[in-house]
């Protein structure tokens, strides 16, 4: 098995409180030669910059952790590009700053990669068990993609960046994280599959994705609006490596499916309507189609539902 450096990146936004976790994860790693790289993206003068640094700073100390204060927030792309550009290793794995890696999970991917070295690897990753804020089992996130799984990509993000595992040269020529509020991972995964590279993954939940409940249904904001077309719009641009016409028509539908209850749920209604006509176009008696027909009919009421609901959790 291959014992290059493997760089873990952990870009950090006003989640001083989690951040320990992350970091004691990764020092727990089985796999030795790696490097910890945290990237403060909440700019100077914060009190989330104080805090953070105040309990990072022990780490840098006594395990040599590499901390980097962006001077002004610059978001979770720019983050990680940093992360990337300044990482030593042969590899860079990413880790969201609430999520934590088993023990096993740097070492298990670099082996995996070994085994299949020639077979042109992008990218590694692996299961992940998604746990309520105390840590308790919520469910398992288990996709068995692997080669080059473009259309399934275009369809809906394979995994996550916490999952992965990469060599460093390539996330540089695919141009790292394109710089859109949400959607990075997918963007990314796209580019790396698009530019030819195959990817694999490690049967096992090696990640520990932390979901809260905050009070709020999450990624229905007009940032996810922002991140949905512009994985629309990557996505287009390699409609000619798809071997079929209905296979870009399911991806035109699938996008325009989120982006109805998206536009819905902030109001931008004409929007809607659009999406809803390319929907009735490509599949007019698809139930999906007639869900959509129905909520932009008792818009208001949709949305007065899903608000309910929100207060609910």
């Amino acid at each position: 098995m291959s014992n290059d450096k493997v760089s873990i990146v952990i870009p950090t936004y006003k989640r001083a409180d989690k951040i320990v976790r992350a970091l004691e994860s990764c020092i727990k790693q089985d796999y030795r030669n790696i490097e910890i790289i945290v990237v403060d993206d909440n700019g100077n003068n914060s009190e989330f910059r104080d805090k953070t640094k105040s309990l990072v700073t022990p780490y840098v100390e006594k395990y040599g952790v590499r901390y980097i204060e962006h001077t002004e927030n610059k978001g979770g792309a720019e983050a990680r590009n940093t992360g990337i550009k300044e990482a030593r290793g042969f590899f860079v794995s990413f880790l969201d700053d609430d999520d934590e890696i088993l023990p096993n999970k740097i070492s298990k991917q670099v082996k995996l990669y070994s085994d299949n070295k020639s077979k042109n690897v992008g990218l590694i990753y692996c299961y992940c068990e998604a746990v309520n804020e105390d840590g308790g089992h919520k469910k398992y996130y288990n996709n068995d993609f692997q080669l080059n799984p473009l259309y399934e990509q275009m369809l809906e993000c394979i995994a996550g960046t916490s999952l992965w595992l990469s060599p460093k040269h390539i996330l540089e020529e695919v141009g790292g994280f394109e710089n859109t509020p949400s959607k990075q991972d997918t963007i990314l995964l796209l580019k790396i599959l698009a530019a030819g590279y195959n990817i694999f993954r490690v049967n096992e939940p090696l990640v520990k994705y932390y979901e809260y409940n905050t009070g709020k249904i999450s990624g229905i904001s007009v940032n996810n609006i922002k991140g949905e077309r512009n994985a629309r719009i990557f996505s287009r641009k390699y409609y000619y490596k798809l071997d079929s016409t209905n296979r870009i028509l399911n991806v035109e539908y699938r996008f325009s499916k989120k982006l109805l209850t998206l536009y819905l749920l902030n109001g931008l209604n004409d929007l809607a309507k659009e999406e809803l006509n390319t929907m009735i176009r490509i599949n007019p008696y698809s139930q999906d189609t007639l869900k959509g027909i129905l909520k932009y009919s008792l818009k208001n009421v949709y949305k007065k539902f899903i608000k309910n609901k929100s207060k609910q959790l």
